[in-house]
């Protein structure tokens, strides 16, 4: 029997990650749950936490359904970097990502309504940015995409540019480790084959 899946996000990058998968039958629903970002000072332990709650929080609505939700944020200098509020803080974070490295984290959970079960898991990847100007930074603004990422960067669109190198799990920048999240659906008994 098909199980039902309910993707715990609004992101355009995570549905088409799981279409990307074999992940073709999902339902969309976004998570209330506030994000605390000061709920672990790690930050491949934070996006775990934040990942489940969002999927707790979904889950509760559900029976006999595997709930899928994830959360990115960026270590850079010592800090955990989430989305950036406006366009003032996302020009700013570029700034200081030229030139720089930062490590890009996705966590990811699963929950079975059915039997109760629930998997955390998280990737990540060291990104190396290349030296960028102040017009390129706010030509990449004005695109709008730095405000819905974490870091204020993505590589599905014009970010790409912006890299030099990246060393890890590559999907962990998009916003799933694809290859966790597959072992782990697989565990739960889900087919995408």
């Amino acid at each position: 029997m098909k199980r039902k899946i309910v993707l715990a996000s609004q992101s355009s990058r995570r549905k088409r990650l799981l279409k990307q998968i074999g992940i073709s039958e999902f339902e969309i629903r976004e998570s209330d749950y506030k994000e605390d970002m000061l709920a672990h000072k790690e930050p491949g332990d934070l996006v775990q936490i934040l990942a489940l709650e969002k999927a707790r929080d979904v889950a509760r609505h559900y029976k006999n359904t595997i709930v899928i939700a994830a959360d990115s944020v960026i270590s850079f200098q010592g800090r955990i970097i989430g989305k950036p509020k406006d366009e003032n803080e996302a020009r700013e974070l570029l700034k200081q990502l030229s030139g720089n490295t930062n490590k890009a984290y996705s966590g990811l959970a699963i929950i079975d309504t059915k039997s109760g079960k629930e998997i955390t898991d998280f990737g990540w990847a060291k990104v190396v940015f290349r030296k960028f100007t102040d017009e390129e930074v706010d030509s990449y603004i004005a695109t709008k995409e730095p405000l819905e990422m974490a870091g204020a960067y993505g590589l599905m669109n014009k970010g790409a540019v912006l890299m030099k190198e990246i060393k890890g799990d590559f999907y962990s920048i998009i916003g799933f480790p694809l290859t966790k999240l597959y072992l782990h659906l697989k565990k739960m008994g889900v087919d995408i084959w």
